[in-house]
């Protein structure tokens, strides 16, 4: 890719499921804390072509990577910006809730009421924020679509291209890009005291990779294998549940915000002060 810009140390907290793109195959928005500032402050990262870049390249959620980023000036959201994805360097992954906790306990967390209507006034207002979760209303798990025909020719015409060489394979990946069969619906509430509700679209990539490592299961199996792990083990009484929250692109739905990831510590974790 060959950006030229500035080198940044991100701790990635978020990988959203990957979306077919004619350009780069597929695409993942990726976001995390730039940890090389202080205070700490949220970053996005995008395009990341993940699936198609080298093995060297590819980094987990809450690995601490130093890449070369650019501000992407077409996206008016502050926190958006280009990695220059061959320029990525994972330094370490941090293994368990004990070795997040220095990093997560001291991020400053926020309310989706808050995030809403800031937005809704300022189309430059935090795009990204950890809300807290006061209580999970219910959930709907609602069957995938599939892609669309327009989707199709994007992820027919990316396996068929050599310009993605540009951002270090060789190969497309081994598998072609599968939508997944479910998609999840939280209804929950902020920890803003009058919150009315909210209806949070869950966009984890690992949600989607869940029900890939589960597909041959009969969908009702799926359905019990997804609430088990983003309801029940999630939502425990010992949890401090948060969401990871993010807006959208696009300046007319920039005060709708989806769930990007679910951070879920012990509770004897989650209220540890960090020495730092």
């Amino acid at each position: 890719m060959g950006i030229v810009g500035e080198r940044a140390r991100v701790l990635v907290t978020v990988k959203a499921s990957p979306q077919p793109s004619a350009k780069y195959g597929d695409t993942v928005c990726v976001a995390g804390l730039r940890i090389d500032e202080s205070p700490h402050r949220w970053i996005r990262l995008y395009p990341v072509p993940f699936r198609w870049l080298s093995s060297s390249s590819q980094f987990s959620k809450f690995d601490i990577i130093d890449v070369t980023v650019k501000r992407r000036v077409q996206d008016s959201r502050t926190e958006s910006f280009v990695p220059d994805t061959q320029s990525i360097e994972v330094v370490e992954h941090l293994d368990g809730w004990e070795a997040r906790a220095p990093y997560m306990n001291l991020l400053p967390t926020t309310a989706t009421c808050r995030l809403m209507s800031e937005a809704e006034r300022d189309h430059a207002a935090p795009s990204l924020g950890m809300v807290r979760v006061a209580s999970l209303e219910g959930y709907a798990l609602e069957d995938h679509p599939g892609w669309t025909a327009e989707e199709e020719a994007k992820i027919a015409k990316a396996m068929m291209s050599s310009e993605l060489d540009l951002f270090g394979t060789s190969a497309p990946p081994a598998t072609k890009l599968r939508a997944p069969r479910l998609k999840l619906r939280y209804q929950y509430k902020c920890q803003e005291p009058e919150c009315p509700t909210h209806q949070g679209l869950n966009l984890d990539w690992e949600l989607t990779a869940l029900q890939n490592r589960y597909h041959r299961e009969s969908l009702d199996h799926l359905r019990e294998i997804v609430k088990d792990k983003f309801i029940r083990q999630m939502f425990e009484d010992r949890r401090q549940t948060s969401f990871f929250m993010g807006n959208f692109e696009a300046p007319f739905k920039r005060a709708k915000f989806s769930v990007l990831g679910t951070y879920y510590p012990p509770l004897t974790v989650a209220s540890k002060v960090p020495l730092f």
